[in-house]
């Protein structure tokens, strides 16, 4: 059957700074496994293609369309996309992580014959073959749509794949593979590529529990590899951002890893997000030996109150001595925390800053709570009736940025959380990495500045002097509350150290 699989593109009006494209891994996967399986699957990325829609329904000829959604920011184009083939009486099927935790409000609004939960390359496969058999669609696992009666079905989930019988994905159904590469740190030509898929990891505000069942499950390397050498070699990648939620958990994955790029005299440049307490220093060394020169690592609050809020069962006796190895082989690092939990204090956030300003780290990132459906910390401000859920998919298009406060849960004014927020930004925009070896590690604004003008090659004049205006307002708002407000920052304590090499 053909299948037209499109990413849509975002909502520039939902940006306040330039997008970064990634590629659209999920539907390169599903192409790849499809026409594996004899179908005929292709992908239009809308961040590139801008084509009218007539023009490629004449072109492609759909038997189904299929729309990724793994982002509230895509739902103006998702919806012109899903209304325009539906109303050429070509099937409209979407899935995606986002996708995947509103599908009753995606049926509802009319904007999908049925919506994809959770990983799709087996479900659209079976959804395909019952096309093809002219049975019923709606007995397949993993699907949800709308009955007869206007309620809302959910079939059986379907069980997770062995990710060995996927293989590596076919990066020719993209006819602009370098436009998807990019800048990252000091380093050029990164992609994100993933090894594994799923998190073991339970946190509250996290809606993981729900997608991948708290389940983490690897690739075989060798294919990973297969991926990593075509792109070296046919369009020049240097840089890898390993996408998987938690990297390299057992010695002896990363081991095999490092083992057969050596065997393969495959050599690039890397970073991954991993968990404190998976690695030791000879862990870490061993990872810069074999490439790696950046390591994120999701701490998100301080041990204690916060910490019982966020679920997280860190080791929080490793975290500087983790971080403090980071610095001595010569990684950068990188540790996020949250603002805004439900029922956090002034005198909580304060013990927030302190600590982050107690650690090592070469950059701190920071993200405001956002109630994730499906999530822990979701059902509770719900059921609490501290938070009125979104009930449209506009509402729902105006809502999670997590770099946006679009509803406070906590005790703290929202003043306070952009002033420290952005004290912190202020700081890291001005640090270099001064633990990077490599010689042309720069200041993170330098490096900004370079992605910014990298990135007019992916837009539109229009979209990019848009991008350029959103990012030089956001500069100026991390200015103004870094530099206006000595009070806000002496009452958490902070104080400005800015790293030279």
């Amino acid at each position: 059957m053909r299948v037209l699989l499109i990413n849509p593109n975002y909502d520039p009006n939902t940006l306040n700074y330039l997008k970064m494209n990634g590629f659209p891994i999920g539907l390169l996967s599903i192409a790849t496994f499809l026409n594996k399986h004899g179908h005929n699957a292709s992908i239009v990325d809308r961040a590139f293609n801008r084509a009218p829609l007539d023009e490629l329904l004449a072109e492609y000829a759909p038997d189904v369309v299929g729309i990724s959604m793994i982002s509230n920011m895509v739902i103006p184009d998702m919806i012109e996309v899903g209304d325009f083939f539906r109303r050429h009486h070509v099937p409209v099927y979407i899935g995606g992580t986002y996708a995947s935790i509103i599908p009753e409000i995606i049926l509802t609004e009319g904007k999908a014959d049925l919506v994809i939960i959770s990983e799709g390359e087996k479900i659209w496969l079976n959804l395909l073959e019952a096309m093809d058999a002219k049975t019923d669609p709606h007995k397949v696992n993993g699907i949800v749509y709308m009955g007869e009666n206007g309620n809302i079905v959910y079939t059986p989930p379907e069980p997770f794949m062995d990710l060995s019988e996927l293989g590596p994905v076919d990066f020719s159904l993209l006819p602009n593979v370098k436009d998807y590469f990019q800048p990252c740190y000091c380093y050029d030509n990164m992609a994100y590529l993933y090894l594994s898929k799923g998190c073991t990891g339970n946190c509250s505000f996290c809606f993981n529990p729900y997608f991948h069942k708290c389940k983490r499950r690897v690739r075989p390397t060798a294919d990973f590899l297969d991926e990593v050498s075509f792109l070296i070699e046919h369009y020049g990648l240097e840089t890898v951002y390993f996408a998987d939620e938690l990297w390299g958990v057992t010695k002896t994955e990363r081991q095999s890893l490092f083992q057969q790029m050596r065997e393969r005299n495959i050599h690039f440049t890397w970073g991954c997000q991993t968990r404190i307490g998976v690695l030791k220093k000879e862990d870490i060394q061993e990872m810069y030996d074999n490439g790696c020169r950046w390591i994120f690592f999701g701490i998100e609050a301080p041990p204690g109150h916060l910490a019982q809020i966020a679920n997280k069962h860190l080791p929080y006796d490793l975290v500087i001595p983790t971080l403090e190895a980071c610095q001595e082989v010569g990684l950068i690092s990188n540790v996020s925390f949250i603002f805004n939990y439900p029922g956090e204090t002034e005198s909580d956030l304060k013990d927030t800053v302190q600590y982050m300003q107690s650690l090592p780290s070469t950059y701190l990132s920071i993200a405001y709570f956002a109630p994730f459906e499906k999530s822990e910390l979701y059902n509770q401000v719900v059921n609490n009736g501290i938070y009125d859920p979104p009930k449209t998919l506009e509402e729902i298009r105006n809502g999670a940025l997590i770099e946006k406060i679009h509803s406070t849960f906590s005790s703290v004014s929202d003043r306070d959380y952009h002033v420290i927020r952005s004290c912190f930004l202020l700081q890291d925009l001005f640090s270099r990495d001064p633990y990077s070896k490599k010689e042309k590690s720069g200041s993170f604004i330098t490096k900004s500045v370079k992605t910014m003008v990298l990135n007019i090659r992916t837009l539109q004049f229009k979209q990019w002097l848009r991008g350029t205006f959103y990012s030089a307002k956001y500069f100026i708002s991390i200015l103004l509350h870094a530099l206006c407000f000595p009070g806000i920052r002496r009452k958490y304590g902070f104080h400005f150290n800015i790293r030279r090499n």
